[in-house]
Formats: C-alpha cells, sequence, structure tokens
C-alpha cells in the first residue's frame, strides 16, 4: 500500500484574485477524516462570512510517496 501527501486547501477569491491555502497531512485518511472532524470549519465559515459564496474546500492527493508500506513476508514452509 502506498500513501501519498495530501493538501485540505481551502480556496476563494480576495479581490479579484483566486487565493489557495493549504494545510498538508501524511495521507488522504488523515485529510478526510480533518474534513468529517469538521477540524476546518471555522476558517471557513470565517471566510465565507467576510468574502461570500464564492469558496470551496477539499482534499487533494499529490503525486509524492509520503509512507510505502510493504506486506509482510510468510514464513517458509519446508516440504518433506
Amino acid at each position: 500500500m502506498v500513501e501519498y501527501f495530501t493538501a485540505l486547501v481551502i480556496a476563494y477569491k480576495l479581490h479579484g484574485h483566486d487565493i489557495e491555502t493549504a494545510v498538508w497531512f501524511e495521507s488522504e485518511k488523515h485529510c478526510s477524516r480533518a474534513m468529517n472532524n469538521r477540524s476546518a470549519d471555522f476558517m471557513y465559515d470565517y471566510l465565507f462570512d467576510l468574502y461570500g459564496h464564492d469558496i470551496s474546500m477539499g482534499c487533494y492527493p499529490t503525486d509524492k510517496v509520503s509512507k510505502l508500506i510493504k506486506p509482510k513476508l510468510r514464513p517458509l514452509i519446508k516440504s518433506n
């Protein structure tokens, strides 16, 4: 199994400029947990109230490997 660095990105417009703010995680699972636990909702809601409805938030995995989990080898069985 391979895990990839993943960014939780909040994207919004500020005076006509596209802004993206990222928090980095070691895996997509960690990023999804942060979203499901509503960890970033305070910042999202604050920016939404300030700058309007043109805002989004999501998890975006990269192609950079953060962890490579190798399967365990099975013990050799001696045949008679």
